[in-house]
């Protein structure tokens, strides 16, 4: 929806996924095959680490670290062909290695693959997430874009990441672009709002 005050369009800020809906989401992708895993893998990306669907998409193999303790991956085209690495959470790095473990031989240098081993584009990764979101039962719109917005918005209000941290993870060249996060959501308001 978009809100014309004056003569200014302003659009409101998205609200992030909870906890209990990205769980819901990535509860309708789970399953045996190897393409379940793949799928599990990149929603975690996105909404775990924060990347963009190209930079989801344009990951090879080598570019990703893991171990049990620690892991990265390595975005080799950011916005604005900028070159940075990500640290990836537990729960990132134990669903990216769950896909590792079952990736087809067949899948070459490329990270996510289709089916038939070709790489996936960034409007095959919106449409999955679209239909896993309709599926799983998500009132709002789910995009990649909102996936990467969930994390931005959890890292500066749940592990206190601070502004310029924060920018550097999500590939931003300013502070103004990464404090659109900086916003409260609606359980935060009626959580505040509870205590007066």
């Amino acid at each position: 929806m978009l809100i014309v005050k004056g003569m200014q369009k302003v659009t409101p800020p998205l609200e992030p996924l909870s906890g209990r809906e990205l769980g819901r989401l990535l509860a309708v992708l789970a399953g045996d095959r190897w393409l379940d895993k793949r799928n599990v893998a990149m929603i975690s990306l996105m909404a775990r680490a924060g990347l963009r669907v190209g930079e989801l998409v344009a990951l090879r193999v080598s570019d990703v670290q893991t171990s049990e303790r620690k892991g990265q991956v390595l975005i080799r085209q950011g916005k604005g062909l900028k070159e940075r690495t990500v640290p990836l959470s537990r729960m990132a790095r134990a669903e990216l290695a769950v896909y590792l473990a079952v990736r087809p031989s067949f899948a070459g240098v490329w990270l996510f693959i289709s089916q038939g081993g070709k790489p996936l584009s960034a409007r095959d990764v919106q449409r999955l997430v679209s239909a896993a979101s309709r599926k799983a039962g998500i009132a709002q719109a789910v995009t990649p874009h909102l996936l990467r917005h969930t994390f931005a918005t959890k890292a500066l209000q749940q592990a206190n990441i601070d502004l310029a941290t924060l920018s550097h993870l999500l590939g931003h060249e300013s502070l103004t672009t990464t404090a659109r996060y900086l916003h409260p959501n609606r359980t935060q308001v009626a959580e505040m709002v509870e205590e007066l």
